[in-house]
């Protein structure tokens, strides 16, 4: 009898220190969510009554908390945003039954510029950009872009063939402060892109102040004074166009003019290109740090003089171009400050050739597609003592070659 009105006292009094101390909730084996006990929760411990498990009585306190009293611990709105920009739009949603305050912010995130400042629809699928489209575009600028582009088309066939992406400024809801990039390109190879001149005077007329980077690869629909409304744009940096027959000479002499902050311009595949665009290049992009004109065999590498003009150009790139040994004297003579020299797919390019590239500083060089000897490649990389990235076909890249450009690194 002793014995067990000991064991009770025992018992009684761990029950009354547990009452007392913070409720720990296990979200797992190593992790313990503690909350401070308020008043309510010390009131009932007070009042306990043995019929009734301790487990339950909580339960029935958050049940009866609301988010106006804030008795139950919530993350930032601004971290939760976070967290669901890791996630798929069908994970957020499963998320958003937590509890109420989450799915509030996932009914916020259709509606919040902080979530949806890089867009690509590539991370959506049909429904769910179809939801996105709908609920966003009300009150997203950048959102109704995208909207007003893919209208008239079927939102399945717009995603299997092509990939589009946006980035917002930090200026995003000023006027002429919308984009910072716009890229758009075919998923297939050998396909085009529906986007009209419209479409894109559109884009630079809201984002004439923050656009830096556009790519547009396949535009095969806009012509070559759609192009010009590039010009608007002035604070861009990166300008690529790809595959696009109707893009001239006289519209990218419009547009560098005015595009003064321009440091990577990319044009490959454009035929309606001629060999004035050297000159037009040359006098009009002062800060150029990279060129790439590849796959335009229709222009004369002789004629690339005009390129020394720019003091600032590091890296050029002529892939699948005619190369000859006289083109490449100039441009070894005229670009002697290159870093980085592209000749992928240059049959033109011999062991001579090779003794005239080591004359440049270089620091990578691209020579696939090109057939050499392993022995040429080897006394190249020894004389050429710059290269810290030499790219060849795989059966060029011997032990001795790779030990070389190792030792470099």
């Amino acid at each position: 009898m002793q014995k067990q009105t000991s064991l009770t006292k025992f018992f009684s009094k761990k029950a009354k220190e547990q009452h007392q101390s913070p409720v720990r909730t296990k979200l797992n084996d190593s992790l313990l969510f503690c909350t401070p006990p308020t008043q309510e929760i010390q009131s009932k411990t007070e009042n306990f009554n043995p019929k009734k498990k301790f487990s339950n009585n909580l339960d029935n306190w958050i049940k009866k908390s609301s988010l106006q009293q804030k008795k139950w611990p919530f993350l930032p709105k601004n971290l939760m945003y976070q967290i669901y920009k890791f996630l798929q739009l069908r994970e957020c949603a499963t998320c958003s039954q937590v509890c109420k305050f989450w799915m509030i912010c996932y009914n916020d995130i259709y509606f919040s510029y902080s979530f949806f400042r890089e867009f690509e629809t590539s991370r959506f699928n049909e429904k769910e950009l179809a939801t996105v489209l709908k609920r966003s575009s009300k009150q997203l600028k950048h959102i109704k872009k995208v909207r007003d582009i893919i209208k008239g088309q079927k939102i399945s066939s717009f995603l299997e063939k092509t990939e589009l992406r946006t980035m917002l400024s930090d200026n995003s809801q000023q006027q002429g402060s919308l984009l910072e990039l716009f890229k758009l390109e075919p998923k297939k190879q050998y396909s085009s892109v529906f986007l009209t001149d419209k479409d894109l005077s559109s884009i630079c007329t809201e984002s004439y102040k923050s656009l830096q980077y556009i790519q547009l690869i396949s535009c095969q629909f806009m012509t070559g004074k759609g192009f010009e409304i590039i010009g608007k744009c002035s604070q861009l940096t990166l300008i690529n166009i790809q595959n696009n027959s109707n893009l001239k000479d006289e519209n990218i002499k419009i547009i560098l003019e005015q595009v003064l902050e321009l440091k990577t311009l990319m044009l490959l595949k454009c035929d309606g290109l001629s060999n004035n665009i050297f000159e037009t290049i040359g006098n009009n992009c002062k800060k150029l740090e990279r060129l790439d004109i590849g796959c335009n065999p229709q222009l004369d590498l002789t004629k690339c003089s005009c390129l020394k003009k720019i003091g600032t150009l590091q890296s050029l790139s002529i892939k699948d171009n005619y190369v000859t040994n006289e083109a490449l004297e100039i441009i070894i003579t005229n670009l002697y400050k290159l870093h980085s020299l592209n000749l992928e797919g240059c049959q033109e390019i011999n062991t001579y050739s090779l003794l005239q590239i080591q004359k440049l500083n270089l620091k990578r060089i691209n020579l696939k597609k090109i057939q050499f000897k392993e022995e040429d490649i080897y006394n190249f990389i020894m004389n050429a003592q710059s290269i810290k990235l030499l790219l060849v076909n795989n059966n060029l890249l011997s032990t001795r070659v790779e030990k070389i450009i190792l030792s470099r690194q």
